[in-house]
C-alpha cells in the first residue's frame, strides 16, 4: 500500500503543535523569572513562531513537493501553521490566566492603569476609573484568550505573507522555452 503525502493542514497541525508548544513554554520560563509583563521580552515569541513557519513550510516542501512551492501553497502552508499555533496558545492563555495565575490578570490591568495615568497625566481619578471600567470587561481569561489568538493570526498572517516571498521555489524547467 502506497503511503499517502502529508497534507498541508496535517503539515500545519503538525508544526503548529510544535511552534505552540515551544511559545508556551518560553511563556511559562518568562512568568517564572518574573519577566510575563516585559512586553520587549513578550515579542520574542514571534520569532518562535516564524521560525516554526520556516521550518515547517521547507520540511513541507522538501519532503512532499519534491523541493518546488508556489507562493500560495507556500503561503497556506505558513498559514495553517500560524493557526494550529494560535488555537494551542489560545487554549494556553485561557487555562494560563484562569487556572495557574489568575492573579497575572490582576497585574496587567494595574500596568495599564499605570500606563494610562503615564500617556495622560492630567487625567482625573473620576476619568481614569471610567476608562479602567471600560477596559475590565475585556480584561478576563476568556477575551484575552480570544483577542490573543485573534492577534496571533492577524500578525503571523502578515508574516507568512513575506515569509512565503522567500519560501516559494518555482519548477521552471517545465517553462523553458528552446530556440
Amino acid at each position: 500500500m502506497e503511503e499517502k503525502p502529508k497534507s498541508v493542514a496535517m503539515n500545519g497541525i503538525t508544526y503548529g503543535i510544535i511552534t505552540g508548544v515551544i511559545i508556551i513554554l518560553f511563556s511559562l520560563i518568562l512568568y517564572l523569572f518574573d519577566q510575563n509583563l516585559n512586553t520587549a521580552l513578550t515579542w520574542i515569541a514571534y520569532l518562535f513562531l516564524v521560525g516554526g513557519m520556516i521550518w515547517g513550510t521547507l520540511d513541507y516542501r522538501k519532503k512532499v513537493l519534491n523541493g518546488y512551492m508556489s507562493y500560495g501553497k507556500a503561503f497556506s502552508t505558513s498559514f495553517m501553521i500560524v493557526l494550529f499555533a494560535a488555537i494551542l496558545v489560545g487554549i494556553y492563555s485561557y487555562l494560563f490566566y484562569q487556572v495557574i495565575a489568575p492573579d497575572a490578570v490582576q497585574d496587567i490591568i494595574d500596568m495599564s492603569r499605570q500606563q494610562a495615568l503615564e500617556r495622560n497625566p492630567n487625567m482625573s481619578d473620576e476619568e481614569l476609573e471610567r476608562a479602567m471600567e471600560m477596559g475590565a470587561f475585556f480584561m478576563t481569561p476568556i477575551w484575552m484568550a480570544i483577542y490573543g489568538m485573534i492577534g496571533q493570526i492577524i500578525i503571523g498572517s502578515i508574516i507568512a505573507l513575506i515569509t512565503s516571498l522567500f519560501l516559494k521555489k518555482e519548477d521552471n524547467s517545465m517553462t523553458s522555452s528552446a530556440i
